[in-house]
């Protein structure tokens, strides 16, 4: 068995498997890109010339297909060499879409080596593993490590934080955020039961599972689920208050007013005076 290591472990590839696809990958699904081998393997060896191309090439092609608001870990993982691979394909097809609607790909302002099709493949793909901050790098980048503490005090008060969203509406690939007015915000409060989470540690868990694509009201559902898992407590309680979503308000109706609240609670929080009381 020959081995890929990936940020989530150990995959191991059969001989067999990697002699069969060798200098093609089968064209039994329509999701094996050999027809871009040659392109993407002198690509992939400016970066990583000592590195054997055929075993990402080969992850890269048999990696599942996952929801748009899962993480890779869903499908069991991902190598960097093969995340890389990833934005060599897709920043192709970008390009090709760009040609089929007639866009001047000599114009300085989209073309170029690290044109828009590059800036568009970073900004959906994240720029590696470890980067969280692109609109869905949440699909790419790693679990962030949850740091939590003794409950030594046996706190059984909510602990509350305002936290920032920035997500991707899954419907038309448009942001929507708490940033785009004044009074929009997000806040997570949960009650501990054994640990305390560290102070940062909510913001860093939302912005994981925010950077995908979604409906807000999965969204809300999906940072309960893993708050309550990092903080081992059911007792959580998510509100994302005001929050724009650009697929309405430039385009569309492109209403002004268009703001969407969603709520998603358990535990103790199931008490609406406990939940008043941290609205505010």
């Amino acid at each position: 068995m020959k081995e890929v290591k990936t940020k989530n472990g150990i995959k191991k590839i059969s001989p067999r498997k990697i002699n069969g696809l060798d200098r093609k990958v089968t064209s039994s699904s329509e999701h094996h890109f050999s027809y871009l081998k040659e392109y993407v393997e002198a690509i992939f060896l400016q970066k990583y010339p000592k590195t054997d191309f055929i075993l990402p090439w080969i992850e890269y092609n048999n990696l599942s297909d996952f929801n748009i608001s899962d993480n890779v870990e869903s499908v069991g993982g991902i190598s960097e060499e093969a995340h890389f691979i990833m934005r060599i394909v897709t920043e192709y097809h970008l390009k090709q879409a760009f040609k089929a609607m007639k866009i001047d790909m000599n114009d300085p302002n989209v073309g170029g080596e690290k044109g828009t099709p590059y800036r568009m493949t970073k900004m959906y793909c994240g720029n590696g593993l470890d980067d969280d901050s692109e609109l869905l790098s949440g699909r790419w980048s790693n679990r962030p490590n949850m740091a939590s503490f003794p409950n030594e005090n046996q706190q059984k008060f909510p602990i509350t934080k305002r936290v920032d969203i920035v997500s991707v509406c899954s419907h038309h690939v448009a942001p929507f955020s708490t940033l785009f007015r004044e009074d929009a915000y997000a806040i997570i409060s949960y009650i501990p039961d054994r640990m305390v989470l560290g102070i940062s540690k909510l913001q860093r868990i939302v912005d994981w599972v925010a950077r995908r694509g979604h409906l807000q009201e999965n969204l809300t559902k999906m940072i309960y689920d893993e708050v309550s898992k990092a903080a081992e407590s059911t007792s959580v309680f998510v509100r994302l208050s005001g929050l724009v979503h650009t697929c309405e308000s430039l385009r569309g109706t492109q209403s002004n007013e268009g703001a969407f609240t969603s709520e998603y609670y358990g535990g103790d929080f199931e008490n609406y005076e406990l939940r008043r009381d941290i609205k505010g």
